[in-house]
C-alpha cells in the first residue's frame, strides 16, 4: 500500500508541475527612451505566451515630472515609438503631451495635466491634418462607433483631430473636478486615437488606479483594443504607468 501511495503522490507531483509549466509565460518590451523633465519615459507592451498584446502604454521614472518645460503657449509634445519587437494595431506610435496650464475648456481642463494620445495614424498622415479641416473635424462619426455617453466635440486640434469627451467624467458631469479621463479622438469620422489624461497632482499622489473603458458597438479597423486603463506607481522602482490594459482583438 506504500508504494502505491508513493506513486500516486509522484503521479499528483509530476501532473501539477506540468499543468504549471503550461501557464503562458509574460514577455515585456521597451520602447526607446527620451528624455522628460528631469527623468525619462519610454513604451511599454507585454504580451502573453502566444505573443498576443496584452497591455499597451507609457512609463517614467518619477524624475520626469520635475524640471518640465515652462513658458509654452500650447502643449509640449515628447513623441514616443512603439517597442520594434511587437506590432500592436491599429497603434502606431505614442506622444507624451506635457500642459503647463492646461488647455480648453477652461475651469475644467486648465489645471496642468498630460495627455497621452495613442495614435492610429502616422507622423505623416497626423501632419497632414490642419487647423482649417473644419469639414473633416465636424464630420460626425456614425453612431455605431460612438462610445455611450461620449459627446463629438465641434473644435479639432491640428495634427490631433476632434476629440470626444466623456460625459460621465466627473467635471463634465459637474459632480467633481479634473484627476483623469479617457478621451476617443477623430478625424474625418474615424476614431484615429485614444488618449488618457492626467493631472501631474493626481500622479504627485501616486494613487492607483483601474478605470473601465466604455467601447462603442463596434470598431471601424480591426486591432488590439482595451477594456480598462490603469494609472499606477511602484514604490520599489519608482516607476509612473499609464497603461491600455486587458488588450482584445476585435475585427
Amino acid at each position: 500500500m506504500s508504494k502505491v501511495l508513493l506513486l500516486f503522490s509522484v503521479l499528483l507531483f509530476v501532473f501539477f508541475s506540468c499543468k504549471k509549466d503550461e501557464t503562458p509565460a509574460v514577455t515585456e518590451f521597451y520602447g526607446e527612451k527620451v528624455s522628460v523633465g528631469n527623468g525619462q519615459a519610454w513604451t511599454y507592451v507585454q504580451v502573453d505566451g502566444q505573443n498576443n498584446p496584452i497591455s499597451l502604454g507609457i512609463q517614467f521614472d518619477e524624475n520626469a515630472l520635475t524640471n518640465l518645460p515652462t513658458g509654452s503657449i500650447h502643449g509640449d509634445e515628447f513623441l514616443m515609438q512603439l517597442p520594434t519587437e511587437i506590432s500592436v494595431a491599429p497603434f502606431n506610435h505614442v506622444t507624451l503631451d506635457w500642459n503647463e496650464h492646461g488647455h480648453e475648456p477652461m475651469e475644467i481642463y486648465d489645471l496642468p495635466h498630460f495627455d497621452i494620445h495613442f495614435y492610429f495614424l502616422s507622423e505623416a498622415q497626423r501632419d497632414q491634418i490642419g487647423p482649417m479641416d473644419t469639414i473633416e473635424f465636424q464630420k460626425p462619426i456614425a453612431p455605431e462607433f460612438l462610445p455611450l455617453n461620449y459627446l463629438e466635440t465641434p473644435d479639432g486640434v491640428p495634427r490631433m483631430g476632434t476629440h470626444m469627451i466623456d460625459l460621465e467624467s466627473p467635471e463634465i458631469a459637474g459632480t467633481g473636478v479634473f484627476t483623469h479621463t479617457f478621451i476617443y479622438g477623430k478625424y474625418d469620422a474615424e476614431i484615429n486615437f485614444l488618449e488618457p489624461m492626467v493631472t501631474t497632482s493626481f500622479l504627485e499622489s501616486k494613487e492607483n488606479l483601474e478605470k473601465e473603458i466604455r467601447h462603442p458597438e463596434q470598431w471601424q479597423q480591426e486591432g488590439y483594443y482595451p477594456n480598462k486603463y490603469t494609472i499606477t506607481y511602484d514604490a520599489s522602482t519608482r516607476i509612473h504607468s499609464i497603461l491600455l490594459e486587458n488588450l482584445v482583438w476585435q475585427n
